[in-house]
């Protein structure tokens, strides 16, 4: 086995403590942990100073933002991951603080399974010039930039017309990301092994408003018909960039997937009911 990796949220001191004190639990059975520049822990912003090295595996301490900032810079590394929650959901998580040690005795006695999910590229081209670049593990949400707003956009899957939606946005999301913002839009619960894309407008005026599910293999265009700067993009609800009238997004499978570490006692349907029923 090789490295230890531990990734924390900085707006949440006991991820760091709780660092600490995995790392001293692991180094005491002889395995090699990582401490950036003498720390307990990597923090998202240190991440691109991380240099990979087979059989590394990253143990995130936070929530879901955490997981979702984590999964996109080392979904390109093939590095596994596994999350312990130290937010209020913790949906993408594993487990919860108190059996993180529980969870890294089944990471040392091979009690594990690596489960690849999808993610999403998205492109923004500008009078034929690519503007901006993004990875999603949940979502791609073409919106308003202002609250009070609703933005036209063009939908096309594959090239072909699939309506032009005044709308409040179109979320175009993974099955990690259909329980997410997708969800609260009305979209449906997607299986997380489906190879597929959820495409889900928001609000829209019209009775056309169905979510569509595609082939994760398609290619999903969004232009932007709305005035100068009155739509944005979001992936994830972290990265932003500001649309113009006329751009195009063009959103695709990335190149590479996510490596979740997931454990015989984790269940998906479990999961939803402790965590979303609530």
């Amino acid at each position: 086995m090789g490295r230890f990796l531990f990734i924390f949220n900085e707006k949440n001191s006991g991820s760091y403590e709780l660092a600490g004190r995995l790392s001293d639990y692991l180094e005491n059975r002889g395995m090699q942990v990582l401490h950036p520049n003498g720390q307990n822990a990597f923090r998202i912003c240190d991440l691109g100073r991380y240099q990979p090295s087979a059989g590394d595996i990253a143990v995130v301490l936070g929530g879901d933002g955490t997981m979702l900032a984590a999964a996109r810079i080392l979904a390109r590394h093939l590095v596994p991951m596994f999350g312990v929650n130290m937010g209020r959901v913790g949906f993408l998580t594993a487990v919860e603080s108190g059996g993180a040690v529980q969870a890294l005795d089944w990471v040392l006695n091979g009690e594990y399974h690596i489960q690849e999910r999808l993610l999403l590229s998205a492109s923004v081209v500008r009078d034929g010039a690519e503007m901006a670049r993004c990875i999603a593990l949940n979502e791609i949400y073409v919106a308003s930039g202002n609250q009070s707003r609703s933005v036209m956009l063009d939908l096309f899957i594959d090239g072909e017309s699939i309506h032009s939606y005044h709308a409040d946005g179109i979320i175009v999301a993974t099955p990690t990301g259909s329980t997410g913002y997708s969800l609260s839009a009305g979209g449906p619960i997607v299986m997380e092994e489906m190879d597929v894309t959820l495409v889900t407008p928001v609000c829209p005026h019209t009775f056309f408003s169905r979510p569509i599910l595609a082939s994760a293999d398609s290619k999903v265009e969004i232009i932007n018909r709305s005035d100068l700067r009155a739509a944005s993009l979001t992936a994830d609800g972290q990265y932003r960039f500001t649309l113009e009238q006329d751009d195009h997004i063009f959103i695709t499978r990335a190149p590479y997937r996510v490596r979740l570490i997931r454990f015989s006692a984790d269940s998906y349907f479990e999961r939803i009911r402790n965590k979303l029923y609530v």
